[in-house]
């Protein structure tokens, strides 16, 4: 249900209480929040983000804006399956947790979505995926590298074990 004073019905919001961060619209609070990511205030930025979230936990935007977790990226794609900000930030959270397939496949959709709604973000989505695959091929070269020298030990510690029966 709606209280008063969001979304541009009820009172307006002034006249609901005394106190700025009471009387902000949700709208407000995004747009404040956005200013204060523009000037690096993360932190800041991601407390309004949480207000306006309280003011209108409906709208997927705003969860995207605040992405401070998979759990937000994931509950916007629920109210809005084809957000191509939440599909990017998802992308996001799970390069963090080096889940790079994951982040492949929502940079992937992502580019679908933005394609299919002609939306314009540049270089920003190939660029990411680039980025991810980069990183998704590290880590398994990564792992060849690892795996490759163990074997080497296991092969070498082997040999000289044999030498030594011979003695």
């Amino acid at each position: 249900q709606r209280r008063r004073g969001e979304g541009g019905t009820g009172k307006p919001p002034e006249k609901m209480a005394s106190s700025p961060e009471k009387s902000s619209t949700a709208q407000e609070l995004k747009e404040q929040g956005n200013q204060l990511f523009l000037c690096r205030k993360y932190q800041e930025a991601a407390t309004c983000y949480s207000k306006t979230i309280n003011r209108n936990p409906s709208v997927a935007v705003y969860y995207t804006n605040r992405t401070l977790s998979l759990a937000d990226c994931k509950h916007a794609l629920e109210l809005d399956p084809h957000s191509v900000k939440a599909h990017f930030f998802l992308c996001q959270c799970h390069l963090e947790l080096e889940n790079y397939n994951e982040a492949i496949g929502n940079l992937q959709r992502a580019y679908n979505l933005a394609k299919e709604q002609r939306l314009n973000f540049g270089d920003d989505i190939p660029s990411a995926l680039r980025v991810a695959k980069k990183k998704r091929w590290n880590s398994i070269e990564e792992k060849r590298i690892n795996q490759e020298n163990k074997l080497h030990a296991y092969l070498t510690k082997l040999i000289l074990a044999e030498k030594e029966s011979y003695r």
